[in-house]
């Protein structure tokens, strides 16, 4: 028979039961409570907790008596007081299995595919803008973050950047309108909390999906914090939306930076690293609220960089990419 262990979480003072045999991340999802987390693969470092006091087997089989660890990855092996983000927003939202099909396919650069599927009439799916989705399709699982507001338009819109040896991408390269497919969720604690604070969104490649849903929100709800928008591609040609371009045309409070990090003669903006773009206009980041979505490597170099200008480490929020094939 399994043992099972305390977990209090501080500062809330939630308690959960977790057993040896399951993560602190997903004894406390399969008990209604939200940690932080994003790719439950251990590569993102979103659900970063510390060992205030019992043990812990963490991602590397050692155990950690005081210390940080990813609670996707690590075991109660005694009772534990962790330090750790809840989410008590999220507790309302029930993780589905629902039924869907292809309601539109538009390629708007040769390997980026907006995809947007419907549901039965009497079903809609509840999430924060922010959060994703697995999509999963002729066996194939893949997770892609939701990229509209509920405020704005039903079904799910979807931004998939499709790799040339990617299992599923072969599989929608080859899909048709009206497809069935199956989608689970929602998922992720990536999500704009309430606060008075300007917010600056940071997107490299398809992770402007979830800015886009977040900032429309947003604007849906008639919120007036300032927003700063700064989206990195490797090229103009794959600034596959302009999107932000006018939201900044239309709303005040707006302001879009796009970035493009490798030589193109045909574009005349910022250049580089979209991060360094960042501290290049704010010397001083210790006002905002920032959301970056990207690769893991962008989301570290950003997350480093951000707080040696200031930023509060408690108000960088982030969701990483990690590709699966």
């Amino acid at each position: 028979m399994s043992v099972d262990f305390l977990v209090e979480l501080y500062p809330s003072n939630v308690q959960y039961r977790a057993t040896a045999e399951h993560t602190l991340l997903d004894a406390a999802l399969g008990q209604k409570l939200c940690l932080q987390h994003s790719c439950k693969k251990s590569q993102c470092g979103v659900c970063v907790a510390e060992v205030l006091s019992g043990s812990v087997k963490n991602e590397h089989g050692e155990v950690v008596c005081d210390g940080r660890v990813l609670t996707c990855s690590s075991y109660a092996q005694s009772d534990v007081r962790l330090k750790a983000e809840y989410y008590p927003q999220l507790a309302h939202l029930e993780c589905v299995t629902v039924p869907c099909k292809v309601a539109s396919q538009t390629w708007v650069v040769d390997d980026i595919l907006l995809l947007t599927l419907r549901f039965p009439p009497t079903l809609k799916l509840h999430y924060l803008p922010g959060q994703y989705i697995d999509l999963l399709y002729q066996g194939v699982r893949r997770s892609y973050s939701i990229a509209n507001a509920q405020e704005v338009s039903s079904g799910i819109e979807l931004h998939i950047r499709l790799l040339p040896d990617g299992e599923l991408s072969q599989l929608l390269r080859a899909c048709e309108l009206n497809q069935l497919m199956r989608l689970e969720g929602p998922k992720g604690t990536f999500f704009v909390r309430e606060a008075e604070n300007p917010l600056l969104f940071l997107a490299g490649g398809t992770g402007f999906a979830p800015v886009k849903a977040m900032v429309e929100s947003l604007l849906a709800q008639g919120v007036s914090r300032e927003i700063y928008i700064y989206w990195g591609m490797p090229n103009s040609r794959s600034l596959y939306t302009d999107i932000a371009e006018r939201w900044s045309l239309e709303h005040p409070q707006v302001h879009y930076v796009p970035v493009v990090s490798q030589d193109d003669p045909l574009w005349d903006g910022r250049s580089g690293f979209v991060h360094d773009a960042v501290l290049a206009d704010f010397a001083d980041l210790s006002d905002f609220h920032v959301y970056a979505c990207g690769s893991p490597l962008m989301i570290e170099a950003a997350k480093a960089t951000f707080m040696a200008q200031g930023l509060y480490e408690g108000h960088f929020y982030s969701d990483a990419f990690v590709s699966t094939l």
